[in-house]
């Protein structure tokens, strides 16, 4: 495509644009709605992850081994703990270990005098790649010869992936139903512009101007709409979001209890992806006009 093509493909889409600008803005703050949403959801879905990716470090399994095991088959537990798909770490704990974790927790360790470590049991602590192998990796432990009893936070596990997997389904329904309004209306914008052109465009055809010639402003029309009804959503995360970060960190009780994804972590995925979204359901809007309305 030469350079005096493409500038008179842009230069007729802006031209376009300019002319029908009342379309034109509601094709524009339908794709911010649409890039919002898509916007919020993904905040939402990447600080929950990356909580989750915190809790699989702090929401522990703890293997309590039977106290007949033999100390020479130890080593061969924690191959067969070590085995199971989804395990990531399975530390062994002694009870002298453990016994030393518990005089921390007490101001005066006088309070544990007279008592020998050998009350306590052997332990493995197990961390997991991901919080779904939870479930599957509990079952195996339990079933394993010369494990006594297998103690983990089933219940908070299973609340966090429920929330996560609702708070995906919702918003692709969502951006599924806006996409759609929004395909819609550019589709109407540019159908608009196709009307006011038709006698240019068949004057066009008959000097033998091509299809492709005739058809890229308009997809290069739908586009734009897509990319600068894109742009708003991110920076309204850039400024609103370290605002509701320092806000939540500022509550009494959550002070270092919840710890959020950094802005720049999410705008360097967030940002191409609403353009490329946006780009595309412009693209799509489009299709759907020239298809329809523009015979050639």
């Amino acid at each position: 495509m030469r350079f005096s093509r493409t500038r008179y493909y842009f230069g007729e889409a802006v031209y376009s644009l300019l002319r029908n600008r009342l379309m034109t803005v509601a094709s524009v703050l339908t794709v911010s709605s649409c890039m919002l949403i898509v916007s919020l959801f993904y905040v939402m879905v990447t600080n929950i992850d990356f909580f989750m990716a915190q809790m699989e470090g702090t929401l522990g399994i703890v293997v309590f081994v039977d106290d007949e095991l033999p100390y020479d088959q130890l080593a061969d537990l924690r191959l067969d703990i070590v085995g199971v798909e989804g395990v990531s770490v399975a530390r062994y704990v002694t009870r002298s270990e453990a016994f030393e974790a518990m005089l921390e927790q007490f101001e005066s360790p006088d309070i544990l005098a007279g008592i020998s470590p050998d009350i306590l049991p052997r332990t493995f602590e197990i961390e997991l790649h991901a919080l779904h192998f939870h479930d599957g990796v509990v079952a195996q432990l339990e079933a394993m010869e010369g494990v006594r009893r297998v103690r983990h936070g089933q219940d908070v596990a299973n609340i966090l992936l429920a929330f996560s997997g609702g708070v995906r389904w919702v918003s692709f329904v969502l951006i599924f139903i806006l996409a759609a309004v929004s395909i819609i209306i550019i589709t109407n914008t540019i159908r608009i512009t196709v009307n006011a052109r038709r006698d240019e465009i068949n004057i066009m055809k008959y000097v033998g101007a091509t299809d492709w010639f005739v058809r890229w402003p308009f997809l290069i029309e739908g586009m734009l709409i897509g990319v600068i009804g894109s742009l708003l959503p991110p920076l309204a995360v850039w400024f609103v979001y370290p605002q509701l970060v320092n806000f939540v960190a500022n509550m009494p009780l959550m002070e270092g209890v919840i710890v959020f994804r950094p802005i720049l972590d999410i705008l360097v995925y967030l940002f191409p992806l609403v353009i490329f979204l946006g780009a595309l359901i412009g693209l799509i809007g489009s299709v759907s006009s020239i298809r329809r309305h523009l015979h050639v």
